[in-house]
């Protein structure tokens, strides 16, 4: 039997990033991570020797000083990754079936480029941005202290995105060129909350990078400081139970039966999964655990990793949101990893599109490996839409492909246990803000929740919510001035 101050479940970013703070803090950590490889969606995968990311393409507020970066200098992690900073005058290219906008980095370069696009729309849009600096700077350290439900600014999260944009500016143009990232977040009018769209819209424009190498690399950077600093992450152990006792967690119970004692538990996996292997307890009434493993999760994503042919795609530093038609496939990222050698042709590409549950369910009682021909066959057509969809901007790439892998929704599945395999997550929503926005630390002594559920998605989001969770164990006013230290 093994006892620690905390056993953390799950090593996906959330899980992996508490550990780093509480072992930095001087606790005795053990992160248990089912799969051989930890990370979550930052898991990074091989094929003909090239290193493909799984889900995270690019990030924001990484600029010096920024948010992301202090935290990750925090950390220690900073210098130990090797990011690409996207283009200041475009990082992101929205282009819909009749227009094409490009987002360049700045706030104040946005708002500029907004206006010279809609100038019909002047006097508003300093407006929206005027919502999107209040509403992104609830992810800056000096708010952490309140947390990131700050009461100050309810609007944010009990209007929708949609709304706050509609009721603000009127040329339905100008809606679509700002509802053209909400694949970031799987965006629903009239749910998403404006904080959503919000900080994911900031933090970019604060400072939007790529990894070369790959993601994998934050997570081997964040394992590293974990186990400097006496920390354990075990791969492969599969937390089975949590346990209580004494109207508290009292440890773990991994699937080979292994006792692990801990005097608390913090779990970075689904709530729905968290809340099946809890013992039962007083504390947690039943109405509160029926109540949060009953909210709708997001869509998932259907993914196409290509290997191009050396010197045939040119690569491009820009992503790319594509809105067209009402084909089955209209809605894709494109994205491509920084070339490993720092060249000028991109090496692999990534293309995702947003698909129905209801698309793969005939499937769902399967497992990688063992789905079957017509399994197959269906990601070999979408593959093949995805393709025909964006030759019309991108005419050169179904001649440079030189291998294609792809990915459903049962793929995230099976790796992390999330419902329907959603991308991001149980879906936030303004009607019922209470609900679908988590508190880390719950009323059972001892069990704390971390990761992309429980406040914001994405590595920002996952941090914040990270950091918020370790504040819980250690007090807000010591980890603020702690992180203001080293960063």
């Amino acid at each position: 039997m093994s006892k620690h101050d905390v056993i953390i479940a799950g090593g996906g970013l959330g899980g992996l990033e508490t550990a780093l703070v509480l072992s930095k803090e001087g606790m005795n950590v053990c992160v248990l991570e089912r799969c051989k490889q930890a990370g979550g969606l930052l898991q990074s995968f091989r094929r003909h020797n090239k290193i493909m990311d799984t889900s995270i393409h690019y990030v924001g507020s990484m600029d010096k000083g920024e948010a992301l970066d202090r935290y990750f200098r925090y950390f220690g992690i900073a210098d130990e990754i090797d990011t690409v900073r996207l283009d200041q005058n475009c990082y992101d290219n929205i282009i819909l079936d009749d227009s094409r906008y490009s987002f360049p980095m700045g706030l104040e370069n946005f708002e500029e480029y907004l206006k010279s696009r809609f100038p019909s729309e002047r006097r508003v849009i300093p407006v929206y941005c005027k919502y999107i600096r209040e509403a992104g700077m609830l992810s800056d350290l000096e708010n952490l202290k309140n947390g990131l439900f700050n009461m100050d600014y309810m609007d944010y999260y009990t209007v929708s995105a949609s709304d706050i944009i509609r009721d603000n500016i009127k040329d339905p143009a100008l809606f679509d060129a700002l509802w053209g990232t909400s694949l970031l977040y799987a965006g629903i009018e009239k749910i998403t909350p404006f904080y959503i769209h919000a900080i994911t819209l900031y933090s970019n424009l604060k400072g939007a990078y790529r990894f070369r190498g790959g993601t994998k690399s934050i997570t081997d950077a964040l394992i590293g400081k974990i186990e400097q600093n006496g920390g354990t992450v075990m791969r492969g152990t599969e937390v089975a139970r949590i346990v209580v006792g004494d109207d508290r967690t009292k440890g773990v119970v991994t699937a080979d039966g292994t006792y692990f004692e801990s005097d608390s538990v913090i779990s970075d996996i689904h709530p729905i999964e968290t809340f099946r292997i809890l013992d039962k307890s007083a504390r947690l009434k039943p109405s509160f655990i029926s109540r949060i493993t009953s909210e709708d999760n997001t869509y998932g994503l259907f993914c196409l990793y290509l290997t191009m042919k050396p010197g045939s795609f040119r690569y491009i530093n820009q992503n790319f949101f594509i809105r067209k038609g009402n084909k089955r496939v209209n809605y894709v990222l494109l994205s491509m990893q920084p070339p490993a050698d720092g060249g000028e042709f991109a090496e692999v590409v990534t293309i995702v599109t947003p698909i129905p549950y209801s698309a793969i369910e005939m499937w769902s009682d399967t497992h990688i490996g063992d789905r079957g021909a017509e399994y197959i066959d269906y990601k070999e057509r979408m593959s093949e839409e995805i393709l025909d969809f964006v030759s019309d901007d991108f005419p050169d790439i179904k001649s440079a492909v030189d291998h294609k892998y792809t990915a459903t929704p049962l793929t995230f599945r099976d790796y992390t246990k999330t419902p329907q395999g959603s991308a991001y997550g149980i879906q936030k929503n303004c009607n019922k803000p209470y609900s679908t926005f988590i508190a880390g630390r719950t009323k059972l002594p001892g069990l704390f929740l971390t990761g992309q559920n429980i406040n914001v998605h994405g590595v920002l989001g996952v941090t914040i919510t990270s950091l918020l969770t370790c504040a819980d164990l250690l007090g807000s006013d010591y980890l603020i001035n702690r992180i203001k230290e080293k960063a």
